[in-house]
């Protein structure tokens, strides 16, 4: 091989095992007892030297055709469940022609897709057996994401056209042209493949883990959880500490408040109402995140405007541009109630009413003609 084809080849696999991870080869997978690194495609942050040890759980996942196979549950140093796996071999047919298709699937603590491992040795195929390709894994890593794809609601047989089946050896097998609406979403070539991976990541095994995972709830694995970057697990986490957890806890809470999807957020100050009453000066974290976060926190939080101290309504008034015109009415509609109004809280109102870029500008401008 001459050297300029030599180095591209080692930058290409490279450049490969950086975007997608090294491959992981499991033909004797049932036999491990560790994994010491990040499955390869995967949802989940995986930290530098974890070692998680694999063992057997009660439960088992049923595969057409071959069974039940048993689900693995992963636990760290700590003996703190982390995932949920399980080795698939399971019968994938084109054409009457059927090959193994060889997979361990991952799962969350809360049932939901965390990842996947190829094998090397035993390739997933597409039509006419030809090898998945990078992209092909990485388009079925997509897939398995979507918790409401259409492969959801469609029997395998809808999402061809002039499907013919048959049977060989007792394992279904099907082919005709994949219809268009799920065309873009499954590897080409390789439907039915994806529609079991799909069924198999996607199905009855998420309550049954979740449920196992109830099981051995925690103090210390709420807190994990709440800590987690993974969106369901603070979700998971937030539901199900109570009101002393949440005051430990909130620094956290706080950070979540400000960084967090919109769904995060609202159950977030929902649950601590209470607290804008009980105790207004702890919550500045969130009156300082107004201008972050998404439009209907920000209503939620304005409902508490009345509790707030005269520094936070201060500073609101600097900040009366990222308000709707509803917001600013809910905000004016707090300052008609004060007895009086500072003089630099005043300052700030006629510097937004006096603002030609201010599409709400005359709403203030109205407001302290009224108040004068």
């Amino acid at each position: 091989m001459r050297p300029i084809a030599l180095v591209f080849l080692l930058l290409v696999s490279y450049l490969c095992e950086a975007q997608f991870g090294s491959a992981i080869a499991f033909p004797n997978n049932s036999k491990r007892t560790t994994l010491d690194t990040s499955p390869e495609f995967f949802v989940l942050n995986w930290e530098e030297g974890t070692v998680l040890d694999i063992s057997q759980t009660p439960m088992s996942i049923m595969v057409d055709s071959v069974g039940a196979q048993k689900i693995n549950i992963l636990r760290n140093k700590d003996r703190a469940p982390v995932l949920y796996s399980s080795n698939i071999v399971t019968p994938v047919c084109a054409d009457g022609d059927c090959k193994l298709m060889h997979i361990t699937l991952y799962w969350t603590l809360l049932g939901d897709y965390a990842g996947f491992d190829r094998s090397v040795e035993e390739p997933l195929t597409k039509h006419d057996h030809d090898e998945f390709l990078f992209t092909d894994y990485w388009k079925l890593h997509e897939l398995l994401q979507d918790h409401n794809s259409i492969l959801k609601r469609r029997a395998i047989d809808e999402l061809v056209t002039k499907p013919k089946p048959s049977t060989i050896e007792g394992v279904d097998a099907l082919s005709g042209a994949t219809v268009k609406e799920v065309k873009e979403s499954v590897v080409s070539g390789a439907l039915y493949s994806c529609y079991v991976a799909w069924h198999l990541v996607h199905g009855k095994i998420k309550e049954e883990l979740k449920a196992y995972t109830l099981g051995q709830q925690n103090e210390d694995m709420l807190l994990r959880m709440l800590n987690s970057a993974h969106t369901n697990y603070q979700m998971y986490a937030l539901e199900n500490l109570d009101q002393g957890q949440y005051k430990a806890n909130f620094p956290r809470i706080s950070e979540l408040f400000k960084s967090g999807i919109p769904l995060v957020r609202s159950f977030i100050i929902k649950n601590m109402a209470d607290m804008f009453v009980q105790s207004p000066s702890t919550m500045q974290p969130f009156w300082d995140a107004l201008p972050h976060i998404d439009i209907n926190t920000r209503s939620l939080l304005l409902q508490h405007i009345d509790t707030a101290s005269e520094a936070t309504v201060t500073a609101i008034s600097t900040q009366l541009g990222v308000l709707t015109k509803n917001q600013l009415l809910k905000f004016l509609s707090h300052l008609e109630n004060k007895k009086s109004l500072s003089a630099k809280i005043l300052e700030n109102l006629r510097r937004f009413a006096a603002s030609s870029k201010e599409k709400n500008a005359y709403i203030v401008v109205q407001f302290l003609e009224d108040y004068s």
